[in-house]
């Protein structure tokens, strides 16, 4: 996958890739260039919990400047070690909210509107006596933010999941939304050493 080798030759992760090339599509398509998204951790770091079983996921927010003239190669290590820094010291997302005195609304999450999240974790067959099953990881399909973006990776494939609240997105935005997406991932990929505002052209 030409997303993978790219990551691995700036030294970052497929997720930090995507991610940075979602920074890239988010600023284009709204203007901004400070953006900050949602995305999952495990919340496994503390050996109290690390063999426990249960439900231990939190949400951590990154946030990432998007410079037009910045070469892509540039943003993308920038974006990988916030990210690095961020799940490092992560803390429970209520308390982060508490600590920066934002209060969740029924027209708003504390922080941030976006969730980016990239779901790679192998997910076993299951072999029963006289049955098998394949387990496949599937969005949901209920946006709980005003913008998700969900991607699945399946071998050499990613699978991309876009979730909104209809009251503020249209489908034919959506729509316009993942084309930019599949455009950068595109441009960033056969010129990674080129100007931010080259590969959201």
């Amino acid at each position: 996958m030409a997303l993978r080798e790219l990551a691995r030759r700036n030294g970052a992760t497929l997720f930090s890739t995507l991610l940075a090339a979602f920074q890239i599509t988010l600023s284009r398509w709204t203007g901004e260039n400070d953006i900050v998204v949602g995305t999952p951790v495990a919340n496994r770091t503390k050996q109290d919990v690390r063999d426990t079983m249960g439900y231990f996921a939190g949400i951590v927010p990154l946030r990432g400047q998007v410079e037009r003239e910045r070469p892509f190669s540039e943003h993308l290590r920038a974006v990988h070690q916030t990210a690095v820094d961020s799940f490092a010291n992560a803390m429970p997302f209520a308390e982060l909210a508490r600590a920066l005195e934002e209060r969740a609304t029924p027209q708003r999450n504390p922080i941030f509107e976006v969730r980016f999240a990239l779901q790679n974790h192998p997910v076993p067959d299951v072999e029963i006596r006289g049955l098998s099953l394949k387990l496949r990881m599937r969005s949901t399909g209920t946006p709980r933010f005003d913008l998700g973006c969900e991607i699945t990776e399946q071998k050499d494939t990613l699978e991309v999941v876009w979730l909104f609240r209809e009251s503020l997105f249209s489908h034919l935005e959506i729509e316009e939304l993942d084309r930019l997406f599949r455009r950068v991932l595109k441009n960033i990929c056969g010129l990674p050493e080129g100007r931010i505002v080259a590969a959201a052209s």
